[in-house]
Formats: structure tokens, C-alpha cells, sequence
């Protein structure tokens, strides 16, 4: 169980200020005839009110519940149901398996660039698969296993194994060798935070977290012949995931396997996001076609820094990368991330005028950012706080094992747009109302119109220099530099 609450603050844009979970784990309490036993219904209601009573304390309204597979499939649902609301004031809304897999998707969907494969979400008493094309929903299926059903009925993992590959073996719906395998859910991110611990990730987002499939096999492998005590002090899993993380990881390597899908990637975005989105609704139309410049948008927002400010200079980034694109060789996704980081440019000036931007760079690694690969998620936080490369290769140091050095060489590049897409946009230069880009000879020159120019800022010629080492460029601004 998931408590989140949310903070609403304009038209389909809201952040999460807290979540907590409890884990009164009701695939086990039923008795032989499916009925839920007196002793979880009490777990249940005594979970609800905890979540009831943090939700009142921020005043929440509404206080939205919404049950899975661990009341859908009790024989006195109704009733358990009906006692709730007696007993918490609580309104439950059952989903259905179908509904389930629809709503977790969304979320995926809103979170992932996706194109061809299928997502996964393990639950506790069901699993949903959906498969999609061209990021759309082909199929969905709900199962009626997930980790805490089939943790008591197989204490033996081979026997496990072998049954879950035959409930998937009869799928022909499944896609074979597809471009993506996406896991969400409890299992997937526990699984995630426990390779990452091994590994000694730099990068402590679950979200977009890829790992191939053979280190999954491993790792499973290993797992199952360790004891509860051993899992948790050893593999790094949480205490109240030891008993269930094999089934869990189980159903999503079979998966992984049946389809064989080389890499899995972590959505740490699932069903209450989805949710989420439902009760925000599509209207209106986000600001941008891009998942990831929304959410920098979203993040940007939330800062006390002006928002006009952060529009105006992603506009700018936007106007500059565009014309001097096919110069320094790139590519059209290259811009987009200069543009998301233009957004998280100031986040990090509310904390520290004087070292933003170190401030920036953590703040856009901690961020909730979606749409971004890990190694895009760097790239965009190292170009947002671009502001010298001696600094650039100082931030870049500790995440080197996810951008190699040579990718680095374009980081800098649009660490140097952004910078120079700032000395002509407010509050450093007011006035412009277009630049003109022109290329030849090694020399670039933009000429700046507008009523009322600023004088530029002394860092003009600052940049200059950067744009020469970094562009094999110089920049000639007639009027300002030459």
C-alpha cells in the first residue's frame, strides 16, 4: 500500500510532497474459501487510517483510494469495502485488471520515450503486462499471480521458474526481440536500488535505470540461495521485500527471457502516477511536444526563480541551436537537451548567488525529471550549470562511468550555447527581439536588433573565448565584439 500526496499548483502540473506505504500484505490473508481474515481486514484499516490522518494533516481534499488485485480478488469484497468506509470515512474504488494496466501504462507513457516492446507491473496478488508500438497500447493483460501469492506457494525457486514460464509461454501476443522491456512496481525498484548499491552507481535515480538481462539472471541467481537475514545485509534489499523479492524478480526475468529482450529498463513512475494523471486530466495541452522539457518545465516552476526569465532563455537556446546546428554537427535530440537545461539554468541561484552553479547540477541529478536516459539525465544537469570547463570536468569526474569522455566534448559545446544564449537574453541584455547567425571562414557572426538594447554584459567577451576553443569558432557581435 502507497500513500502520495500532491500539490497542485496550475493546469496538469502538480508535485508530490510526500509519500509513505505500508505493507499489511493481503494475498495472504485470505482463508481457504477467499475470504479476507478478521487479522487483515485489521492490518488493512489500521493502514488506511495512518495514510487517512498524514493526508488530513496537509488538508488534503480529495483523498482519492483506489484498490488492486488485493480486494479485487476477495470473496467479501463488498463487504470489506462497505467496512471500510464505516470505519475510515473512506471511499475504496476497485480497479479492474484491465483498468490496472491501462493506468500504470499511462504513466509509463508520460515518463518514457517509448517505442516498441512492453511494460511490466508486479504487484502483490496480480501482475499487468502491456505491449505497445509507436509508444501505444496494443495489448494489456492482467495475471492473477504477483510476488507475495506465489512467495508461499513455491519456497523452491527451480519449481517457481518453471511455472511462471509456463503462464507466459502461451502468450503469442508477446513481442519477440523487442527494442524495450520496461519494469515498474515495488520488485523492479527494489531490484534497481540493490544493483545500483552493488555497483556503486553515481546516479541514485531509479527512474529510466537500464540494466542487461544477464546481470539480472545473475544477480536472481544468486539471490535465491541466500536466506531473508542474508538478502537484506548482503544483497541490500529492504526487510519487508526479503521473503517476496524472488517471485518478484522471477516474473519479470521470465518475461525478459520468453521475449528475449536484452536490456530492462526501471519506470519508477507506476500506478499512482497514472492515477495521477487521470485526476489532472489532458486539458490544456502541455507547453511542449518533448517528455523531458515538460518536466524540466514542471521543476522550473516550482523554483522561486521568475519563470519568464527560464522560458525566455530556453527560447533563445532554442533560436541559437538551431542556427548553428548543422555547423557544429548536432543533432536535433543535442538541442533539446541544451533547451531542458536552459530551464533548470537558475534552479540552483535561490541557494547560493555565488556558487549556483553547483547548486544547479545537484538540483537537476535530484530533480524528478522524466524522459532522460541516465546518461542524457547527466548531460543535461552538466549543461545547465555550465560555466567554465575547469568546473565542467570537475562535475563530470564522479559521473564518468555513465558519460565517457569523449561525450564530453559535446556537453561543452552546449554548456557554451546556453552560456552565450544567456548574454542575450534578460536579465543580462534586454531589447532583443532577434539575432542574426551567420557562418563563414571559421568566423561567426550575430548581429543583434531589437528597440532599446541593454549594454552587454562583460562577460561577452568571456564567452568569446569559449566559443572559440570549444566551436573552432570566432565570435565577431558587430557593435559589441570584434
Amino acid at each position: 500500500m502507497r500513500l502520495m500526496v500532491v500539490r497542485r499548483f496550475g493546469p496538469n502540473l502538480a508535485a508530490i510532497i510526500d509519500e509513505q506505504k505500508a505493507t499489511p500484505r493481503l494475498a495472504l490473508a485470505k482463508d481457504a474459501d477467499g475470504f479476507l481474515t478478521l487479522d487483515g481486514f485489521s492490518r488493512l484499516v489500521q493502514s488506511l487510517q495512518y495514510f487517512r490522518d498524514i493526508a488530513q494533516s496537509y488538508h488534503a481534499d480529495p483523498i482519492i483510494v483506489r484498490a488492486t488485485a488485493s480486494l479485487r480478488n476477495l470473496a467479501n469484497q463488498q463487504q470489506v469495502i462497505q467496512e471500510i468506509q464505516r470505519q475510515t470515512g473512506l471511499e475504496v474504488v476497485v480497479l479492474s485488471g484491465e483498468d490496472e494496466a491501462q493506468i500504470g501504462f499511462r504513466a509509463v507513457q508520460s515518463s518514457i520515450c517509448l517505442t516498441q516492446g512492453w511494460t511490466v507491473d508486479v504487484g502483490g496478488g496480480s501482475t499487468e503486462v502491456v505491449t505497445f508500438n509507436e509508444g501505444r497500447l496494443v495489448h494489456q493483460e492482467s495475471f492473477p499471480f504477483g510476488a507475495v501469492s506465489l512467495a508461499s506457494r513455491f519456497p523452491v525457486y527451480k519449481d517457481l521458474q518453471g511455472w511462471i514460464h509456463q503462464q507466459f509461454a502461451s502468450a503469442k501476443w508477446l513481442p519477440r526481440m523487442p527494442l524495450q522491456g520496461i519494469a515498474l512496481g515495488g520488485s523492479a525498484r527494489v531490484l534497481a536500488r540493490a544493483l545500483q548499491e552493488e555497483m556503486d552507481y553515481p546516479l541514485r535515480q531509479v527512474h529510466h535505470f537500464s540494466v542487461p538481462t544477464v546481470v539480472i539472471e545473475t544477480w536472481l541467481n544468486n539471490i535465491a540461495t541466500m536466506t531473508p537475514d542474508q538478502r537484506r545485509k548482503v544483497a541490500h534489499i529492504p526487510k519487508d521485500r526479503v521473503d517476496i523479492i524472488v517471485p518478484g524478480i522471477a516474473i519479470i526475468l521470465a518475461l525478459l527471457q520468453i521475449t528475449q529482450t536484452d536490456q530492462l529498463t526501471i519506470s519508477g513512475f507506476g500506478l499512482r502516477n497514472g492515477l495521477l494523471l487521470d485526476y489532472l486530466g489532458s486539458e490544456p495541452a502541455p507547453v511542449f511536444s518533448s517528455i523531458a522539457l515538460n518536466s524540466a518545465l514542471t521543476v522550473a516552476l516550482r523554483n522561486e526563480w521568475p519563470l519568464h526569465l527560464a522560458m525566455h532563455l530556453q527560447e533563445r537556446v532554442a533560436e541559437l541551436g538551431q542556427a548553428v546546428q548543422s555547423i557544429l554537427g548536432w543533432t536535433p535530440r543535442a538541442v533539446e537537451l541544451a533547451r531542458t537545461a536552459a530551464l533548470l539554468r537558475y534552479t540552483g541561484r535561490n541557494i547560493n548567488m555565488y556558487h549556483w552553479d553547483q547548486h544547479t547540477f545537484y538540483y537537476a541529478l535530484s530533480a524528478p525529471l522524466v524522459g532522460l536516459s541516465h546518461k542524457e539525465w547527466v548531460e543535461v544537469a552538466l549543461i545547465a550549470s555550465y560555466r567554465s570547463v575547469k568546473r565542467l570536468q570537475k562535475y563530470w569526474n564522479p559521473y564518468s562511468s555513465i558519460l565517457s569522455r569523449p561525450e564530453l566534448v559535446t556537453v561543452r559545446q552546449l554548456g557554451v550555447l546556453v552560456r552565450l544564449a544567456e548574454l542575450f537574453s534578460p536579465p543580462l541584455m534586454t531589447g532583443v527581439e532577434r539575432l542574426n547567425v551567420q557562418q563563414s571562414n571559421k568566423q561567426l557572426t550575430i548581429t543583434v536588433s531589437g528597440t532599446g538594447i541593454s549594454n552587454p554584459s562583460k562577460d561577452l567577451a568571456d564567452v568569446a573565448k569559449d566559443v572559440k576553443k570549444s566551436w573552432q569558432l570566432k565570435l565577431v557581435v558587430p557593435g559589441l565584439i570584434s
